[in-house]
């Protein structure tokens, strides 16, 4: 299966924000994060932030490419969600290589950073399998809660 990034519109974001996860995974539910709503409506058709589609243009994710740190250099950061339906079922390293070969190719960095919550071995894994490296962590309490997030990193 192949995908290609694109940028989005407006059919795109108003299925992203009805998406939910089943169990532990409803960390990442779209439908109940005002600030992520909020977000995803501002966002159609705005650089750097892509809907993910299959060879047949059917939505299948989301990717968002942006500056993170306080240095003078740019650091390149990624965020990805992936269409619920789709999960667990073993395309998670072809969708992570599609977004960071492809978004490499439009943004040009070397460097590319992301943060995942702890709890999500899933994804670990699948960043790790496509080349990612753990590079530390810091913890973010969301909607009343305290997370651990691993932060991890690639070069080209």
């Amino acid at each position: 299966m192949s995908y290609r990034i694109r940028k989005r519109t407006k059919k795109d974001v108003d299925e992203f924000i009805t998406w939910t996860y089943e169990g532990v995974y409803s960390f990442y539910d779209n439908n109940i994060q005002e600030k992520k709503i909020d977000g995803f409506l501002q966002s159609v058709d705005t650089d750097h932030l892509y809907s993910v589609i299959d060879h047949q243009d059917r939505l299948i994710g989301n990717c968002e490419f942006f500056n993170v740190g306080d240095s003078p250099e740019v650091v390149m950061a990624v965020g990805v969600q992936m269409k619920p339906s789709l999960t667990g079922n073993g395309a998670g390293l072809t969708f992570i290589q599609a977004i960071i070969e492809q978004g490499r190719e439009q943004i040009g960095y070397n460097h590319l950073e992301l943060a995942v919550v702890d709890f999500n071995k899933r994804a670990i894994k699948v960043y790790e399998n496509a080349g990612f490296r753990r590079k530390g962590e810091f913890e973010n309490v969301i909607r009343g809660e305290n997370y651990r997030f691993i932060i991890m990193e690639k070069d080209w």
